[in-house]
């Protein structure tokens, strides 16, 4: 299964820190990427997407150092004033990064670790998704990290392919033994030296 772009792109982004103005249109998109419901459940999404935003504003509110939201916001260039560029702030992407602590896989009290990565579904394969990761990447370098961490489903091949072409290994097979009756994925630790 070949999953790289064969698209021709030249998209100009601002890859910066989220504000609270900017946690509804990242909520959409969080809800939109890792949540699929069908027709009949469609009434959940609201209240699933409310509880993110809410999630998101405490975080953000919180004003942790050691915590980051980032958007990939499309350039003016991009596209004109329309009403859907004015609604949704023009954001087709988001990360978050911070620290945790410590388990039996690391020798650092604390680690980057790098969550909720999320892009647009008309935006994808289109190179945000790395350069969301690479800012990530920057962030922990500032903090004086010199690797970063992050989960992935093994059956999410798209994400496990980004993750791949930016230089992360797997570290680690989270395996769940309640889980395996059902849809079951394992959830891969990956790690990257930076």
């Amino acid at each position: 299964m070949v999953l790289e772009s064969d698209v021709n792109h030249n998209l100009r982004l601002n890859i910066h820190q989220a504000s609270i103005e900017d946690t509804r249109t990242i909520s959409s998109i969080l809800a939109k990427s890792f949540y699929d419901f069908p027709n009949f459940a469609g009434w959940v999404y609201p209240f699933l997407q409310f509880t993110i935003n809410e999630d998101l504003r405490y975080r953000l509110r919180s004003r942790s150092p050691l915590y980051a939201c980032v958007v990939a916001k499309l350039a003016n260039s991009n596209l004109g004033q329309t009403i859907e560029h004015n609604l949704d702030r023009g954001i087709v992407g988001t990360v978050e990064i911070s620290l945790r602590s410590a388990s039996f896989w690391s020798n650092e009290t604390q680690y980057p670790y790098i969550s909720n990565l999320a892009v647009k579904q008309d935006y994808r394969r289109l190179g945000i998704g790395s350069q969301l990761l690479a800012k990530c990447e920057e962030i922990a370098l500032d903090w004086g990290y010199k690797e970063t961490y992050l989960h992935v489903l093994d059956k999410n091949d798209s994400a496990k392919q980004l993750y791949c072409h930016s230089g992360y290994q797997i570290s680690q097979i989270d395996i769940n033994w309640s889980n395996l009756w059902f849809d079951y994925s394992p959830r891969l630790l990956l790690k990257k030296q930076i």
